[in-house]
């Protein structure tokens, strides 16, 4: 049974510029979380906290959405972690401490995203208000009626009602298509835009592939849609039945959506990372399976009979209940702990692992999940990516693995970068520097020797390096990748992560080039027309030339505020808080930069702020001629809105550090900082008003609400205030 980890002893962050914690708590719960569990959170009754809403400013007689329970509830465990308690959270969300536990342990690393560690909160409970409390409380009502006069009903999830319409006729397939015609041409895969990440086909309403956007899909060359899968949710689970619980209603869900997808020319496939690790209980009753440990959990060792037997049979039993199943893809290392080698050199610490190189039991889970599917359909495509593969092993796997898998790896991985003289290396998830590198190249071509075919995993749509828009105008740089893995022979693109679904201009682009047809100016003209194709060629062209300037590091992309943007706060203090993956961005500078020195640093967010700043004025040149173009400008702006609020993020920490340190001029400097952020927020929220994507990725949900951006320029009065002489 999964509990949750313990409270921190280090305290929470503290928010200055509400006037307390519970009305912090409000502010950013509020159209969110139903009103009377805010009360119940808050020891209060109903009436007090909508009272509270209106003296804040808010709109007292606000309901709350019910989608953010369902499709949001990571944004208000985020919102909350440093205002609320456990038990708190689980009141606003009305879940168990269970269900809690397993979103923090399964849904795309929540636990890591908030820094493995929940701080202790106090003063976080409903009580009167000091005089100075309520001055100020009336100050930031004052700011939001002078500052934003007008304020729409927050629009979150918009963009899902469109994609849930019935498809037109003339968009319905006569006939499903068959697994060997879907493959047929090489792989193109995706995950849905909006698709919920810890276990969506126990939610059929919460369908993450609707018709609309599987025929959107088909329009831009998509083959196959994937979704994460757990062997013991989605088969019997012999070992603890228990576990297994709800299984054949998620087997009928996946039969459904194969099916549909088929009508479409979509395969579905499954991501695995496979044999879930267990807890200290589960080892109690089954001790000669346990393996290499990893804090509260042990691997189940894939070097014992019964865990091999289990790993086939789970996937013979999964594939013979969901006959349409196209395929699946393994990640092996790294994401979770699975076999015993899924931690680099931890093997070894099983008696069982130790005498075995690290490949053989990689290979062999690999055969052993592809030989249980083939036992069921001989058509299911079996891909082996090389996730974290040891480099001094990776290429032995080919030539091991002995069920014609598709051997997959990152495209851009080990590929060498040289910015502003800071001389680095690409992991993954760049749309800045150009892949394939080394890894994939020597990869591929041991793929190739022992007769594979093999697939480059690829950001095309978005990366991490920013994911709060559901598309970057970059096709120059998606168009010389495309050209690059065409030459090496790459047959298949898996096209995204959890970012970067969305059915996009770019994603036809790219299944386009790959077949050899046009290049990236006569799709811009063919898409536009000749005259818009023409302006938007050029400005991507500048967007493009920018986007090569970003300081590339995966500590970059991780944590620096790219995908917060102008929701991230400013600090007058240094917080000491260390910036999380996709989580908190806090005002680490020092962990945002990398291996960038801080002067570095900011001058080339600059030459990226630039770059876009010229492109998304070409677009604004010709705004209301075509619906495609402005979406184009839309979401080109918003880009440069998050790309400008990060370099006024550097700036503002650099500055400070001076400030506090007594230089002359560097309070003048904030001030500056201030007014430049306060214009970006302000078109933000103007922006967001219009489009509800922004914002948004699947595995984060929401990075922020238009109640955060109006947060944040109460943040920003506040530290201006500070500043005063």
């Amino acid at each position: 049974m999964q509990t949750l980890p313990q409270t921190s002893e280090r305290p929470a962050l503290v928010y200055e510029h509400f006037p307390s914690v519970w009305q912090g708590i409000i502010w950013r719960n509020w159209g969110l979380v139903p009103a009377e569990r805010l009360a119940r959170a808050l020891a209060t009754d109903e009436a007090s906290v909508r009272a509270a809403a209106a003296e804040l400013g808010l709109d007292p007689e606000r309901e709350a959405d019910p989608t953010w329970m369902t499709r949001g509830y990571l944004s208000i465990i985020r919102h909350n972690w440093h205002l609320c308690s456990f038990e708190q959270i689980l009141t606003m969300l009305e879940i168990s401490a269970k269900e809690l536990a397993f979103i923090l342990k399964e849904d795309d690393f929540m636990w890591h995203k908030m820094g493995y560690l929940k701080p202790t909160v106090c003063d976080n409970l409903y009580r009167a208000l000091t005089p100075a409390e309520r001055a100020r409380t009336r100050e930031i009502a004052a700011q939001l009626a002078q500052e934003l006069p007008e304020r729409p009903d927050e629009n979150a999830f918009a963009f899902i009602a469109p994609f849930m319409q019935p498809t037109a006729e003339c968009d319905r397939p006569a006939a499903a298509a068959e697994p060997a015609e879907i493959a047929a041409g090489g792989l193109r895969t995706v995950y849905s835009y909006f698709a919920l990440y810890g276990d969506p086909l126990m939610n059929p309403e919460l369908d993450p592939f609707p018709e609309r956007l599987l025929a959107e899909y088909t329009r831009c060359g998509v083959k196959g849609v994937w979704l994460q899968g757990l062997l013991y949710q989605l088969t019997e689970f012999s070992f603890d039945p228990s576990l297994s619980a709800g299984y054949k209603q998620r087997q009928q869900a996946l039969r459904e959506l194969t099916e549909r997808a088929a009508r479409y020319g979509i395969g579905v496939y499954l991501y695995l990372n496979e044999p879930r690790a267990m807890n200290e209980s589960f080892f109690a009753r089954y001790p000669e399976l346990r393996g290499t440990r990893e804090g509260d959990f042990w691997a189940m060792c894939t070097s014992q009979p019964e865990t091999k037997r289990y790993l086939e049979e789970a996937m013979r039993s999964l594939c013979a209940a969901v006959p349409k199943l196209a395929g699946f893809f393994t990640i092996s290392m790294s994401e979770n702990l699975t076999n015993c080698y899924s931690r680099p050199g931890d093997g070894r610490l099983c008696p069982h692992c130790a005498a075995r190189p690290p490949e053989e039991v990689v290979a062999e889970v690999n055969n052993l999940l592809a030989r249980g599917a083939h036992a069921a359909n001989p058509n299911v495509r079996a891909i082996a990516w090389n996730w974290a593969w040891g480099e001094t092993w990776a290429a032995k796997i080919p030539a091991l693995l002995s069920e014609g898998q598709i051997v997959q790896c990152t495209s851009e991985n080990r590929l060498r970068t040289e910015i502003a003289g800071v001389v680095g290396e690409v992991h993954d998830y760049s749309l800045s520097q150009i892949g394939p590198g080394p890894v994939a190249r020597e990869l591929w071509q041991a793929a190739h020797k022992a007769g594979h075919e093999t697939c480059a995993k690829v950001q095309f749509n978005n990366t991490w390096e920013l994911s709060a828009i559901p598309w970057l105008p970059v096709f120059e740089q998606v168009a010389r990748h495309v050209a690059n893995l065409r030459e090496l022979g790459v047959q298949h693109l898996q096209l995204s992560w959890t970012l970067g679904g969305y059915p996009s201009p770019v994603l036809r682009m790219a299944n386009q080039l790959m077949a050899g047809e046009g290049d990236v100016h006569s799709f811009m003209r063919a898409w536009l027309g000749d005259d818009l194709g023409e302006v938007a060629d050029h400005a991507q062209a500048a967007i493009s030339a920018g986007w090569r300037e970003f300081p590339f590091n995966i500590g970059v992309v991780y944590t620096a505020p790219m995908n917060y943007g102008p929701q991230a706060p400013f600090f007058m203090q240094p917080t000491g808080w260390r910036a999380t993956m996709i989580g908190f961005p806090y005002d680490d500078l020092d962990t945002w930069r990398a291996i960038y020195p801080r002067e570095v640093f900011a001058a080339q967010l600059e030459k990226v702020v630039d770059g876009w700043r010229t492109g998304v004025n070409l677009l604004k040149t010709r705004l209301g001629e075509n619906p495609e173009f402005d979406d184009l400008a839309t979401l080109a702006e918003a880009g440069l809105c998050h790309l400008a609020s990060t370099w006024h993020q550097i700036r503002w920490v650099m500055a400070r550090d001076r400030w506090l340190a007594g230089e002359e001029g560097a309070r003048s400097e904030l001030r500056g900082i201030i007014a430049e952020e306060r214009t970006v927020v302000q078109r933000i929220i103007t922006l967001r008003v219009q489009d509800a994507r922004i914002g948004y990725e699947a595995s984060n949900h929401y990075y922020y609400t238009q109640q955060d951006l109006a947060e944040k320029l109460v943040n920003l009065a506040w530290c201006d205030a500070k500043l005063q002489p």
